[in-house]
């Protein structure tokens, strides 16, 4: 199998990040890619030029990050970040804000990009304050066993992505400050070696 990914997309993080912790690495070859560029080889796999995909030994594209989680779950005993029984649904519901943060934040980055002339302050103070929502929702859920000390599932892992593409991409935005225990928990999370591998950089 193939998945084809950028150094700096926090959704291509997340599968990394659980390959790596299922241990997938000789299963999984990954191809270093480039998007927004209408020549880009990743356009004959997937038209909308996003990553992550995965490209599977039976030749199925799978672009989606989550969908991509699932395949794996599905194919291979050592991937398990979707729990089952009574835990399932809270997870999901966790998984669910985590990925609003994330797409919040990703956006955000894309309105401020915007050159002066067309940038939108409407848009931008919108993403911020949805960013800001649930990073203090996050704050006081962390408290619970189900995000501190739950294992380390989808909704943690996206969660912890992020705040790494937050931090990595606004650097100005001080998200720690009023925030110790979500701060303690990325700091604990941060210390994963499959966290450290995935960093992103350009």
């Amino acid at each position: 199998m193939k998945l084809y990914y950028t150094t700096t997309s926090p959704f291509a993080r997340k599968v990394r990040v659980v390959i790596k912790e299922a241990g997938l690495d000789n299963e999984v070859t990954l191809v270093k890619s480039i998007v927004r560029d209408p020549q880009s080889s990743l356009l004959q796999l997937n038209p909308p030029g996003k990553v992550p995909v995965l490209e599977t030994s039976g030749g199925i594209i799978i672009s989606e990050t989550n969908y991509i989680c699932a395949y794996l779950e599905a194919n291979f005993e050592n991937v398990h970040i979707f729990p089952g029984g009574t835990d399932r649904w809270p997870a999901l519901a966790l998984e669910g804000l985590a990925c609003g943060l994330l797409e919040g934040t990703v956006t955000w980055v894309r309105a401020m990009r915007a050159p002066e002339p067309i940038r939108n302050p409407k848009a931008i103070a919108l993403e911020e304050g949805r960013v800001i929502r649930c990073i203090d929702t996050f704050e006081v859920l962390s408290r619970d066993w189900r995000v501190a000390e739950a294992p380390f599932h989808l909704p943690q892992i996206t969660l912890s992505c992020a705040l790494g593409a937050l931090s990595f991409r606004l650097p100005h935005v001080d998200w720690r400050e009023g925030h110790p225990n979500l701060s303690a928990w990325w700091d604990r999370i941060s210390a994963r070696s499959t966290m450290i591998e995935t960093v992103p950089f350009e």
